[in-house]
């Protein structure tokens, strides 16, 4: 009676119990294997913007597929907002700390048939960054390391979500 058991037993914990996640996990959407990445466009009224956000997604899709100007699918990105809001304040009610909200399209497209095989509206991620009061050049310099980190963080998230699928 044991042996049995223990063969009932292997053969319910071998087959499980049924249930299958409705993602898929490991390809990219549309069997993207090469992707092009022209310079994202910027309709804020921050300048140079879009340089930084386009290098971070080349950057982290570079580690999936093949980057290639003349790739059959086309990654097409905008930025759409670019805002600065203050988070917190010192007791004399100065500035100290912000936070970089950034906003963009996104779509990838066959660029043979012109089927998009994947896009978001509305994708926002957010940064904060501290105030350097006696140096606004530093200020500048941390806004812009916010930018940076804000889209790498971005780009990787993006990614992560076209790789799963759900």
């Amino acid at each position: 009676m044991r042996p049995l058991f223990a063969f009932i037993l292997s053969l319910l914990v071998l087959s499980g119990c049924g249930y299958r996640l409705t993602g898929k996990a490991g390809d990219m959407p549309g069997g993207v294997e090469s992707l092009s990445i022209p310079v994202f466009t910027n309709v804020t009224l921050k300048p140079d913007i879009e340089s930084s956000v386009t290098a971070a997604f080349v950057n982290e899709f570079l580690t999936t597929v093949s980057i290639a100007e003349d790739a059959p699918f086309i990654m097409e990105g905008t930025v759409t907002s670019y805002n600065i809001a203050p988070v917190s304040f010192t007791r004399s009610d100065v500035a100290q700390e912000y936070r970089l909200t950034v906003v963009m399209d996104l779509r990838i497209q066959n660029r043979t048939t012109g089927e998009v095989v994947w896009q978001a509206s509305g994708v926002a991620d957010s940064e904060d960054f501290t105030v350097n009061t006696a140096s606004p050049s530093e200020t500048r310099d941390r806004e812009e390391a916010a930018l940076v980190k804000l889209a790498r963080d971005t780009a990787r998230l993006i990614k992560e979500r076209m790789l799963v699928r759900f």
